[in-house]
């Protein structure tokens, strides 16, 4: 839709496609049973507060790949699990979250360079896929959750050119996406 509108544009296609090899390499369902507990196991340390042992930088992208095919994943409680991570460690850019174990170290010394790759995970709240009506419904109750703790985050927060120019780009995305025309099955589509 904005195509040729904007200066992002090839920025903006090298990062809407989701690359995961969740996503590309794996079926979905066994991706699923990798997803699954991985995210859990991170959620409860979120709730007991205890540290993230994830250290290494290898280490912590294959958790962003885990995001990023939870955010594209058809299965709610993947989904729901990864906004609630999500959210407590968009927590990471609040002057209160020193006290937190549950945000992982390596993200608070590397704020910029991962949330420059994690603000990319948003985009995938806004692709619909053909989902059941009560899916939709949590994968919009939990995409409002996230987008509020964004508005919150960024209105307390000076954040760098470089990351306001990443934010513009992923809201671009996702106006187009929105306001594309709408999902139809190959089914639905008419016959000439």
């Amino acid at each position: 839709m904005y195509n040729g509108y904007s200066s992002y544009d090839s920025e903006i296609q090298r990062h809407t496609i989701c690359n995961s090899p969740l996503s590309t390499n794996i079926p979905t369902s066994v991706a699923e049973k990798i997803a699954m507990p991985y995210l859990s196991h991170i959620y409860e340390l979120i709730i007991s507060n205890r540290p993230f042992s994830v250290t290494t930088d290898k280490d912590f992208k294959w958790t962003l790949e885990i995001f990023s095919f939870g955010f594209t994943c058809e299965e709610s409680a993947i989904y729901q699990l990864c906004a609630n991570v999500y959210v407590e460690w968009l927590k990471v850019f609040e002057s209160t979250s020193a006290n937190s174990n549950s945000i992982p170290p390596i993200l608070r010394e590397k704020i910029e360079f991962y949330w420059s790759q994690m603000f990319w995970h948003l985009y995938h709240l806004f692709v619909v896929h053909d989902e059941k009506t009560a899916d939709l419904l949590t994968k919009r109750m939990y995409t409002h959750k996230v987008l509020r703790q964004l508005q919150i985050m960024i209105s307390q927060t000076e954040l760098s050119f470089d990351l306001w120019n990443i934010l513009l780009q992923v809201f671009l995305a996702i106006g187009d996406t929105v306001l594309s025309p709408p999902y139809r099955s190959l089914a639905e589509l008419p016959s000439n």
